[in-house]
């Protein structure tokens, strides 16, 4: 593996962009990314320029990109229902793949499909030894969590309960509930796998509410004989500042983002008078992704592994909002 690593970014023109920025500032040479056509590539370009110090070229085709830019890394951020087949062109050309959540989604595809393409992303990665990681970067919160946690609590021995409330800005958008879901609900899943790695959620207890734009979830997720009592609740809002918050055992956090001194954007998170100041979520997960490629950490920080054991959650709750009639597959 080169020493700098080539990166490229499958989808540039909205969270893409950061994502390559956050591959500059780790020392990485973003040689290119792919858009959906010439016109949209020349807009990008500029606008990458205009965030940093970015030499690379737009392509419309992706098969061209890989073939010429040989890229160590690909940053996939693309719709939904592309990621399939880019993660798979990406892993035949021999490139670690990071891929937003949530690993495959399409619309009206039927689940057992949706797994078994994510089951492939998985399994090619494994099978040519790369490395597929997955953009559910609250994960990345943990440890600053636990210091909060610990201060008011003591060591975290036993997770009895878990509650997290995630907003986003509708921006105009007219997304259902079960839109809003597939999109943000990774992130509370996210952390519930990593702190309760080999949990299962408990299909009797599970309840849904699909309604609006929100989308409330409850259901006990055991490991053994220990229960978590888990609720989540994600919702668009029209106006305001969004709320993101979570924590377990009673102990919430608000989690939100702040300019340091510097005029850093930083990870912040707060309960009462207490704040834990950090690196942004995503720039951690992408700079510890590219650790990854560097041979220098074992494994990402959300392997495809967990990505997929995420995505069968959000089926198995999706389902369920499709029997009771809220919406859901």
């Amino acid at each position: 593996m080169a020493e700098t690593l080539r990166v490229a970014v499958a989808g540039a023109s909205g969270i893409g962009k950061h994502h390559a920025k956050w591959y500059h500032m780790a020392a990485c040479e973003v040689v290119g990314f792919w858009g959906s056509s010439e016109a949209s590539c020349v807009a990008t370009e500029q606008t990458l320029k205009e965030i940093f110090d970015f030499s690379g070229r737009g392509y419309w085709d992706l098969d061209q990109l890989l073939a010429q830019e040989k890229p160590d890394l690909v940053d996939v951020c693309v719709p939904n229902e592309l990621h399939f087949e880019c993660v798979l062109k990406a892993l035949e050309a021999g490139c670690h793949v990071l891929c937003e959540k949530p690993l495959v989604w399409q619309a009206g595809m039927r689940p057992e499909i949706l797994l078994e393409d994510a089951r492939r992303m998985v399994d090619s990665a494994r099978e040519k030894g790369l490395h597929l990681g997955v953009c559910t970067q609250y994960a990345a919160s943990l440890p600053h969590y636990l210091k909060i946690y610990e201060s008011a609590c003591g060591k975290l021995q036993k997770i009895s309960s878990f509650h997290a409330e995630m907003e986003t800005l509708a921006r105009g958008q007219q997304r259902n509930a079960a839109e809003l879901w597939v999109d943000m609900g990774p992130h509370p899943l996210s952390l519930l796998l990593a702190w309760m790695p080999p949990g299962i959620l408990d299909a009797d207890s599970l309840q849904v509410d699909f309604a609006g734009s929100e989308a409330r979830v409850a259901f006990d997720f055991a490991v053994g004989q220990e229960i978590c009592h888990s609720e989540i609740v994600v919702r668009d809002i029209a106006a305001g500042i969004p709320v993101r918050r979570f924590g377990v055992n009673g102990l919430v956090v608000e989690c939100e983002g702040r300019p340091d001194n510097q005029g850093v954007y930083r990870a912040v998170l707060r309960q009462g008078e207490r704040e834990v100041w950090g690196d942004d979520f995503m720039s951690l997960l992408i700079t510890q992704f590219t650790e990854v490629a560097r041979n220098i950490q074992r494994a990402p920080l959300v392997p495809g592994g967990v990505g997929l054991r995420n995505l069968e959650l959000q089926v198995q709750i999706m389902q369920k909002a499709h029997v009771r009639g809220t919406g859901g597959i």
